[in-house]
């Protein structure tokens, strides 16, 4: 009896001090996350969390874009020592929805994360989701990019015949409006 009450009060305990998650959501354009356009409907942007607490935490990072396109993106850490208080591991890392690669160099004081390609839809709520947990004071930076979407060759096709059949009804309509004098 008085072993299931030790154990039950060192449960107890251990549930009192263990660190609480802790979530945040930055929107496109927060200090947290910045976008620049750039050329032919391109997009590039940086997102970013410092000073993160210990315990598990989530951030999730929103945007919707003008255009269906793909995005590619990756992640890092990094640390002073393994368990040092400025050292943070990442659980997942996903864009929406979809897993990115984790990698772990220098014995686990370094993580890093990529994901290439992935399908953005015009007008929806986008994310990138980082999941982790932190010992006390960690932080990590990312870079994503986009590019729209080029037309598939049956959509240049059509687009073709389009072009072709305002121009042969253009041109019929200027014929048949001709007035002849005798």
């Amino acid at each position: 009896m008085k072993n299931a009450l030790f154990a039950a009060g060192v449960a107890a305990l251990g549930f009192a001090l263990a660190p609480s998650a802790q979530a945040a959501t930055f929107p496109v354009g927060s200090p947290n996350f910045t976008a620049s356009p750039g050329p032919n409907g391109t997009f590039a942007g940086a997102f970013f969390n410092t000073g993160i607490a210990a315990g598990t935490f989530t951030d999730t990072f929103t945007f919707t874009l003008p255009t269906d396109g793909f995005g590619s993106g990756t992640v890092t850490t990094s640390a002073n020592f393994l368990g040092s208080a400025n050292d943070l591991d990442f659980t997942s890392v996903l864009i929406n929805g979809v897993e990115a690669e984790l990698f772990t160099a220098g014995g686990g004081v370094f993580e890093s994360a990529y994901q290439n390609l992935i399908p953005i839809t015009a007008g929806q709520l986008n994310t990138i989701t980082v999941t982790g947990f932190s010992r006390g004071n960690g932080a990590y930076g990312g870079q994503a990019s986009f590019v729209p979407t080029i037309p598939e060759p049956a959509t240049w096709a059509m687009m073709m015949v389009g072009f072709v059949m305002v121009g042969a009804a253009a041109r019929y309509r200027k014929r048949s409006t001709n007035v002849r004098y005798a």
